[in-house]
Order: structure tokens, then sequence, then C-alpha cells
């Protein structure tokens, strides 16, 4: 019972980044769809992914990048998006290139899944704990320019949740404040452990690995079928991403998982609630100014589709770039 609470811990702060501020899932905890399959599906998808990063040692930032990028490929096969566009969209944002959509692509598999769903659960689980790996030491350092940009976020993100809200400003608080008291009660009942804990067996392992393929082979074919692309280049074009960024983490260095404890220079949960209260406070502003709300929301979309493509190609550089420096040296 010792690792039930932070595992659901990991689950909700994934599905509260995901989900709750994309404003893709409203009051998901009262929902049976997303009880039963939003949440079981980001929570393993975490412990996979995570299990994988402590296991081998690949624990650094870029490294769970990678990892995240595989993470967000899940959209092609259980949702389709990254073929065929978002639910109910007549189509791809602005076409398709080889098969696959933008810029849903670009904005999902470069930034929403690796940072929001993935790297960002991981670090506000470390501050809670209050023990983080080694390596994340630099980005958990408090600095003004940081919280500031942080808040910035918070306010530009709130109108992605009040819009898949429809502007309801009951809902969008009940999406947010519950998830946040879910996230406060399980903190609670997890305050006594750290990272290592999603380190399984793997017999866990298993479970988990087992559960994920009967999720993607069963949606792929009952989920959405008529979005089942009826030609090859989105196929090819997905495993080929596959390919690569499993080869880019394979290649990586092991960094380790040494933990540290997080002093006074880095965020803690103190900085958490305040955090939480904007969000709050953004969120009821973009409620009020709906047409505003829905200009930044379209700003900020695409510019995340050009800062999520930035951070991809400067992670593929470097990580290109120390192991031709290493071949050199050799």
């Amino acid at each position: 019972m010792r690792k039930v609470f932070p595992i659901l811990l990991i689950g909700c702060l994934s599905m509260f980044f995901a989900e709750v501020f994309s404003g893709a899932s409203q009051s998901w905890f009262i929902n049976g769809w997303g009880i039963l399959i939003t949440f079981p599906l980001y929570l393993c998808h975490v412990l996979f992914f995570l299990w994988i990063a402590l296991k081998f040692k690949k624990t650094s930032l870029y490294q769970l990048y990678l990892l995240g990028v595989i993470f967000a490929l899940y959209e092609s096969w259980i949702t389709k998006v990254l073929w065929a566009g978002y639910i109910n969209s007549a189509g791809p944002g602005i076409g398709a290139i080889f098969g696959i959509a933008i810029p849903e692509f670009l904005i999902l598999v470069f930034f929403w899944h690796p940072i929001m769903s993935f790297i960002l659960p991981i670090l506000v689980f470390e501050v809670l704990t209050k023990k983080a790996i080694i390596k994340h030491k630099p980005i958990l350092k408090k600095t003004r320019k940081k919280t500031i940009l942080i808040i910035l976020f918070l306010f530009l993100v709130s109108t992605f949740i009040a819009n898949g809200n429809n502007f309801d400003i009951i809902s969008s608080n009940l999406s947010v404040v519950g998830t946040l008291l879910l996230i406060s009660g399980l903190y609670y009942m997890s305050r006594k452990t750290d990272i290592k804990l999603f380190e399984f067996n793997k017999r866990s392992f298993t479970i988990v690995f087992i559960y994920l393929f009967i999720l993607y082979v069963g949606t792929f074919f009952l989920l959405l079928p008529e979005r089942i692309p009826h030609t090859i280049a989105p196929y090819i074009s997905i495993i080929i991403f596959y390919i690569v960024i499993i080869y880019l983490i394979l290649k990586s260095k092991t960094v380790g998982t040494k933990l540290i404890n997080i002093n006074k220079d880095q965020y803690s949960s103190r900085d958490l609630i305040t955090f939480a209260f904007v969000i709050i406070l953004a969120l009821n502003i973009a409620n009020i100014w709906p047409s505003i709300s829905h200009v930044l929301l379209i700003v900020t979309y695409y510019a995340l589709v050009i800062i999520g493509t930035i951070i991809f190609i400067v992670t593929i550089w470097k990580n290109l770039k120390k192991a031709i420096l290493q071949k050199y040296k050799k």
C-alpha cells in the first residue's frame, strides 16, 4: 500500500498538466471515461517510461525529453490525432506532410507530451517529496526570471483550460480545483517517499507493458476506426520516429539516479501552492473575457508549436554533437 499513493500522485500530476491544462478533460475525476481510460493511460505511460529512465540511468532532462517524445506517439495509435487531426475536427489543422498532421504533431510530440505529460510531473513530484535526481538540480533552482516565466505561462495556458470548458466558469474551476485537491490529498499520503520508488521490479513493469500493449491494440481498432490511415506513409513516418528516438536514447550516456535533498535555493511546495493560486486566478480572468482569451490561445498555441520544434532540434543537435565528438576523440 505504501506505493499506491505515490503512484496515484504522479498519475494525477500527469493528468493535471496534460489533460486539465490543455482543456481536453473536464472534471475527469467524476467522469467514467476519465477515470477508467484517460487516467490509466497517462499513469501507465509515466510509469513505463520513468521505469526505463531509472532502470537504465537515462535521467537527464534531454533523455527524459526523448522518452517523452516516444510517450507522445501514443496519439497516433490510440487517438489517431497525429494522422487525422484533433478529435471532432475535419482533419489536420494546416494539412499533412508524409501522412503526419501539422501542427498537431509538432505541438504534441515536440512540446506538450514530453514536457507537460512527462517531465513536469516528474519535477513537481521531486519538489513535493523534497528529493530530486542530482541532474535536475539546475532546472529546479529558483530564480526571479524563471518564476516570472512560469507565471506568464500559467496565465497563457489558462486560456486553454477556459476554452476546453467552453468558458464555463464553474466547469473550469471544478476541473482545476478538483484535481488540485486530489493532488493535495495524495501528496499528504506520499511525503515519505522519493522518485526511486518507481524503479519497479520486472513483474510490475511487465504488467504495465501488457496493459499498454492491450490498450494500443484495442483502441487502435475500436476507437475511432474511421480515422485509421489507409495509406502506408503515416505508418512509415511514425515508425521512423520511433527508430531514430530509440537509437538516440540508447547512444546517450548513462547519468545515474543519485538523489539530493532539495534546499532553499530550489522551488518548494510553498512555491507550488503559489502557482496553484495563480492558475486559479488566471483561469477566472480568462473566463471573463472569452474573445481576448481566444486570441491569446491561438497565439500561445502556435508559439508552443515553434518552441517545441526548437527544443526538439536543439536536443537532437546536442545529442548528435556529443556522439560526433566522442567518435572524433577515439
